[in-house]
């Protein structure tokens, strides 16, 4: 087990390292996580930690219960959420939540993202926004729920003033969907002031 471990945690370094180089993230904001194959485990950033500061030494696993298993410190906040995503879609083995500028801003007065180029449409059609209030509680959890049991082949939704949530079969498709909707919301949003 522990060099299956080992391996996602590194893929898990891998994107963190590609979204904090990009943009896609700055700051201590946002995170990212990967399911242990075969297990109930979940390896997650630490609470506290940028992107670009995330190490083999401070990513922290958990069960699926929540109970912390192994490393320092407290998981993200966004626990609750990780964990309500991984129970509803058990194919998914990565997710990566990230708090970027265009589609947070899109997703203000709209339902969805479209899809607005062929790419988008071939790959992942439009995104829902989830508009509910809360940061990592058991509504937002709830309404994840909600969501992805209405919608079992999601893979992304932003979060109403939060930030894109991203999911897929590993943790580096999950990055690709995430940079996916951040250049598609850009794209929405330069159409949008076009027309104006």
């Amino acid at each position: 087990m522990n060099a299956v471990a080992d391996r996602v945690k590194k893929e898990l370094l891998s994107c963190a390292r590609r979204a904090y180089t990009i943009g896609l993230q700055t700051g201590n904001g946002g995170n990212l996580s990967v399911r242990v194959p075969d297990t109930d485990l979940i390896i997650i950033k630490g609470s506290g930690y940028s992107f670009g500061e995330t190490t083999m030494d401070n990513l922290v696993t958990v069960n699926m219960q929540g109970d912390i298993v192994d490393g320092p410190g407290k998981p993200s906040m966004e626990i609750r959420t990780h964990r309500a995503i991984y129970r509803t879609m058990p194919h998914v083995h990565g997710i990566f939540h990230c708090h970027s500028p265009w589609a947070t801003a899109y997703a203000e007065g709209h339902l969805e993202i479209p899809a607005m180029t062929f790419h988008a449409e071939a790959k992942m059609g439009a995104v829902p926004v989830l508009n509910i209030a809360g940061h990592g509680d058991e509504a937002v959890e709830q309404a994840v729920e909600s969501l992805l049991g209405n919608a079992p082949g999601l893979q992304a939704f932003v979060q109403a003033r939060h930030g894109i949530f991203a999911m897929a079969a590993t943790i580096t498709q999950a990055e690709h969907d995430a940079e996916l909707v951040e250049e598609t919301a850009q794209i929405a949003f330069l159409v949008e002031l076009r027309r104006k």
